[in-house]
C-alpha cells in the first residue's frame, strides 16, 4: 500500500491526500466484492450500492481524520463519526427489508451485509487494511458457505411452510387427506384471499409437521398431482 500512496504523491497530492484517494479506491473495490454476491441473486441491493456504503463510511472517515488533525483548536474523539455512520446506515439496511403477499420475510441478509459493509468502509478509514480485507473475505466466504448449508437444512427440516392456490375447496379436502396418509400435522392454515389468481380460486398460507424425515421437495411433488392444484410454493 505504502507503494502506491507514493505513486499517487508523485502526480503533486500530499502524502494526506494520496492516503485518502487509496483509501477511497480500495474501500470501493471491496464494497463491490461483496455486493457481488447479491447482485448475482437478484437481490434489491447490488454491487453499486455496496460499493458506495463502503467508498460513503471510510470518506467519513477521511473526514473526521482531518478535521481532527489539520483543523486548529479541534478536540473530541476521533471515533465520533463511525458511531454515526454504524447508527446512521440503518436506514438503508431498513429499505431493503419487505414483507412478501405470501408473508414471507425477505432482505434480512442483503440489510446486514450493508450494515458490515459500512463498518469495512469504517475500518479502511482508519487506516486498518489487513482488517478490510479480512472482514472482506470472511463475509464473501460465509455468506456463500452458510447459504449452501441452509438450503440442505431448510429441504430436511421437520417442519415446512408452504403457500397454495386451487381451483376449489376440493383441493384443500384433498390435500388434508394426503397429509392424514402421510402423517403429517397441519400446525397452521392461514387464508389468503388478496393472493387469488381468479376470484373464485382457494388459497391459503399453511404450516405442517412432517413429522418423520421426509425432503420438502417430495411433499412438494405429491401436492401438485392433487386435483384442482393450480401453484405452490414453499414460503
Amino acid at each position: 500500500m505504502d507503494k502506491i500512496i507514493e505513486g499517487f504523491t508523485w502526480l503533486g497530492l500530499s502524502e494526506f491526500e494520496a492516503t485518502a484517494l487509496c483509501k477511497l479506491l480500495f474501500a470501493s473495490i471491496c464494497g463491490a466484492f461483496i455486493g457481488f454476491e447479491r447482485q448475482v441473486k437478484g437481490r434489491p441491493a447490488g454491487f453499486k450500492t455496496f460499493s458506495l456504503v463502503c467508498v460513503g463510511s471510510t470518506l467519513a472517515m477521511i473526514t473526521n481524520e482531518f478535521i481532527y488533525i489539520h483543523l486548529a483548536d479541534v478536540s473530541g474523539d476521533p471515533a465520533r463519526m463511525a458511531a454515526q455512520v454504524i447508527s446512521g446506515i440503518g436506514f438503508l439496511g431498513a429499505g431493503t427489508i419487505i414483507v412478501t403477499g405470501n408473508s414471507r420475510v425477505k432482505g434480512l441478509t442483503t440489510a446486514a451485509a450493508l450494515w458490515v459493509t459500512a463498518a469495512i468502509g469504517i475500518t479502511i478509514g482508519a487506516g486498518f487494511y489487513f482488517g478490510g480485507v479480512a472482514g472482506m473475505l470472511v463475509i464473501v466466504a460465509s455468506s456463500m458457505v452458510y447459504h449452501f448449508i441452509e438450503q440442505i437444512i431448510s429441504a430436511r427440516s421437520r417442519f415446512m411452510r408452504f403457500y397454495i392456490e386451487g381451483a376449489n375447496e376440493e383441493l384443500m379436502l384433498s390435500l388434508m387427506e394426503l397429509f392424514a396418509a402421510r402423517g403429517i400435522k397441519v400446525l397452521s392454515l392461514q387464508r389468503k384471499g388478496e393472493n387469488k389468481w381468479l376470484k373464485k380460486d382457494t388459497c391459503a398460507i399453511m404450516e405442517v409437521d412432517l413429522g418423520k424425515k421426509e425432503k420438502h421437495k417430495d411433499v412438494l411433488k405429491q401436492i401438485e398431482i392433487l386435483p384442482g392444484f393450480r401453484y405452490v410454493e414453499e414460503v
